[in-house]
Parts: structure tokens; sequence; C-alpha cells
């Protein structure tokens, strides 16, 4: 039996978690108030503490920054509704057991409780969630679904430590965002960051660019040039379609990682690797392996830490997001006052396949706010970026979500006779909203929360249709 603190302004989350507490067999501790949390830390002496960040007076965050000074040892968990990249990074930064999104599951929190009451490792870093800004001045990495929430996550993870990451995904999903998300929330932010385009490179120039090399190594050497892996210092360097390196040069890149050290082109001089090494590639890495045109053992030692961007398709439900985050942006540029974009135009938006990803969506409503003349996006502008046809049903796309339901309906419908279903009718219609929920949330990864947008349904709706209570289902959303 453990004592575990749980601090919400909202009184339903807190008697929710008090229910899940009770059949776990632990004492709740409830708060509505930071300050009631700290009274209640130095009365109760909690083993677990869940603090919601938003709440009247102290936020979640400056409790937990009050209680790794008092109470070092009290694993604590972060929860919000909305979460960015500072809140997650400064959760990190004093220490937070766990970072975890509302709604919160309560499967989830069973498992947080397990880990947290029964292996307390406070060097454990916690899983995070979203809007990650890359740099002062630069875009940011947006999106709530959940395989961003799991590249936030990561991201977090990583500006801990200076460990080799491999970033995949297709062009313009955003790979250099990610590493310079990295790379500006570690510990060498004040480093350089130094971007190589691999692709961009003739072979025969390429060592000389990664590497430097001295005056006279080759003809034309009339200079001493400094290296990227130089430039860069105790900063990161990002390898940029790294897939395209050739052989040999895959061969170097290879001793570099395994030895930290390297040497210019015409020196025997051995120099210390300081920086990161950050590699990208849109192309599949053990396909090329296979295909023995990319090295093993380089893979291996590049795919230290896997990161896989999606590409926008397959997330459709960030679309929305990140059209009115790159609306935003451009409107100081053109000089318009641009507030909104119509539900219709946004709906084509998330029909679109998006061969270009995110890279395209920006140039997409750069181009729409350009020729905008009214204080909204309609459908009618967007016409005249948006030529190609929609893409083919994607996951939790709408139509698609219709159809599948339709047929699962009508098979089901079937079954039953008029004599043992007399309400056919009212029959039909519940088979027809059940399926059709079931759908949405396998297209949604069970994610209620983007199955109540795609089915334009409150999520609290939602759940009543789903016959979850709040205990049976999960807590808070707000």
């Amino acid at each position: 039996m453990a004592k575990v603190l749980v601090a919400d302004d909202e009184h339903g989350i807190c008697q929710a978690f008090a229910a899940l507490l009770q059949r776990e067999g632990h004492i709740a501790l409830l708060a509505a108030s930071g300050e009631e949390a700290l009274a209640l830390v130095r009365s109760d002496a909690p083993d677990l503490a869940f603090l919601d960040v938003k709440m009247p007076g102290m936020s979640g965050l400056d409790v937990l920054a009050q209680l790794r000074d008092t109470h070092p040892d009290l694993p604590v968990i972060v929860m919000t509704a909305h979460g960015t990249m500072d809140t997650a990074i400064t959760a990190v930064k004093h220490g937070a057991f766990d970072y975890i999104g509302k709604p919160v599951e309560l499967a989830q929190v069973r498992k947080l409780l397990q880990r947290a009451l029964h292996k307390p490792d406070l060097n454990v870093p916690p899983d995070l969630p979203p809007d990650i800004p890359t740099a002062a001045g630069e875009d940011a990495l947006v999106g709530e679904s959940a395989a961003m929430q799991e590249i936030f996550k990561l991201v977090s993870l990583l500006t801990q430590n200076q460990m080799t990451v491999l970033v995949t995904g297709e062009t313009g999903v955003g790979k250099e965002l990610v590493a310079r998300a990295i790379h500006y929330h570690g510990n060498s932010k004040d480093e350089p960051f130094i971007a190589v385009n691999c692709a961009a490179i003739p072979a025969n120039l390429i060592e000389s660019e990664l590497f430097g090399h001295e005056k006279g190594a080759f003809t034309g050497a009339n200079y001493r040039r400094t290296g990227r892996f130089e430039a860069a210092g105790q900063g990161t360097l990002f390898l940029d379609e790294v897939s395209e390196l050739p052989l040999p040069l895959q061969s170097k890149l290879l001793r570099v990682l395994q030895e930290r050290t390297y040497e210019p082109v015409g020196s025997v001089k051995p120099r210390a690797v300081q920086a990161r090494i950050i590699a990208a590639s849109n192309n599949d890495l053990q396909a090329m392996v296979e295909e023995h045109t990319f090295r093993e053992d380089l893979y291996h030692r590049l795919n230290l830490v896997a990161l896989r961007i999606p590409p926008l398709r397959k997330r459709a439900g960030d679309i929305p997001l990140l059209a009115m985050h790159f609306l935003r942006r451009c409107q100081a540029e053109l000089n318009k006052t641009i507030g909104s974009i119509e539900p219709a135009a946004l709906s084509r938006l998330q029909a679109y396949a998006w061969p270009g990803n995110v890279r395209e969506l920006e140039h997409c409503i750069r181009r729409t706010a350009l020729v905008a003349r009214g204080p909204t996006i309609t459908t009618h502008d967007l016409e005249l970026d948006v030529s190609e046809p929609p893409a083919a049903a994607q996951t939790g796309d709408s139509v698609q979500i219709l159809e599948d339901a339709t047929r699962r309906a009508f098979h089901l419908s079937t079954q039953a006779t008029a004599a043992e279903t007399p309400d056919l009718f009212h029959s039909l219609v519940a088979v027809v909203e059940r399926v059709l929920v079931e759908e949405a949330l396998a297209s949604n990864g069970n994610n209620q929360v983007s199955a109540a947008r795609v089915l334009g349904l409150h999520r609290t709706t939602l759940r009543k249709k789903l016959g979850t209570s709040v205990e049976e289902g999960a807590v808070g959303d707000e």
C-alpha cells in the first residue's frame, strides 16, 4: 500500500484517480491547488505524486521545482492537456519521473504506478509530449497525434545526452527540424549546429568537406581548409542524406564513430571528434544494407537511437494544427490578417495526399494566404493551390471509416431476422452507431480524442456511446 498525491483543480479527475487508487490498494491524497499539494507532502509524506500543470495559484511545474529541493526522492508525474516542449524540458530539468498528456487512460496510470512505486529510479527520464521549438526564430515541430508524441518523447530524452541519432522519413517531413530541436534544447545549444547535405556535394570533394585538408594535400589545395567536423566543435554535426555517401567515405565515417577521431586530407595527425553526430535519410537504410549499397556496420553505429518521422498522410489529424501554425507565421511577412481556415477548407487539406509532406503544406498555406481576400481561408482559395486529386482513403479518413462501418453494419444486421429483432429500425441504427465508433477508434489507434474529431462528436459524447464511465475509461481531457 502506498500514499499517492493527486493535485488537479478538476474535481472529477481527482475522484476518478481516487477510485482507481482504492481499487489498486493505495491511499489517495487529493489536492485542488499547488499550495494544497505542498501542504499534503509536508503532512502526509506521499510515496508518489501526480501534478497537473495548470492549477490556480502555483502551477504543477512550480510545485515540482520546490519538491526537487525539499523532497528529491519523491517520484513526480506531471500531467497536462496542452503540453509544449518548453513544458517538457522544464519537467525534465526539474527531475520529473514522467510526463503524460490528458486524457490519461487508466491503464496507463496503472503502469505508471507500478513503475514509480516498485522501481523508483529518478534517473529514468520521463515520457514527454508536444510542440517542439527548434531554436530561437526557427520553425517548430507541431502535432498532437500519437506518432508525433512519440517523436517528442524521444527528442526530450535526447536533449539530456550526446548519443548518435539516426532520423529517417520521407522528404519534407522535418528531419532537420528534429535534429535542430535536439541540439537547441541540449547542453550544447550554444555550440555550432553544422548541417551537411551529403547528396549535394560531389563525391571527389566530400572527404575534404567533412574532414578538411592541409595545404598542398592535393592539386589545387592552396590553403588549409577547415572541415565540417572541426567546425562543429562541441556542437552538432547533422549529416543529411547520409545514404548518399560513397562506400569509401562510409568506411571512414564508421572509423570516426568508433574511435571518435579523424584525420584531415593530407595529415597523419588524428584530431578528436567532440561533436554529436545526427544522421538523416529518406531512403530505407536497412534495404540498402541488404543490397550492399550501405555498410551494415555503419548502419548499426548510426542507428543507436532510431527516430522515424511519419509522413503527413499518416497523421492527417495534425494538419489543422500545422496549417494554423504556418498561417500565423506568414501573416507578418505578407502584412495580412487572416485569422482562420473554414472547416471545409481544413477537410480538403486533410483529404490531400501531401507527397511533399509538411514542407508542401507550408508552401501551400503561404501561397493561399497570399491570394486570400478575406480574413478566412476558404475552399475557393485552396483550389488555386491544391491541384492534385485528394488522396485515397488513409488511416483516420472519415469517408473510409464510414464505408467500412456501413459494410460491417450491413453484414451484422442481415444475420438477424425481423422475428428475432422486432424493432428492426432502432436495432440497425444501434449496430451502425456501434460499428462506426469502433471503426473510428481502430483507424485512429484507439485514441478517443482523434476518433471523436473524425466523427464530429464531443469527446464526452463519444465516451457515452462507448458505454464507459470516467472510472472505466480515461481520466481528464482538460
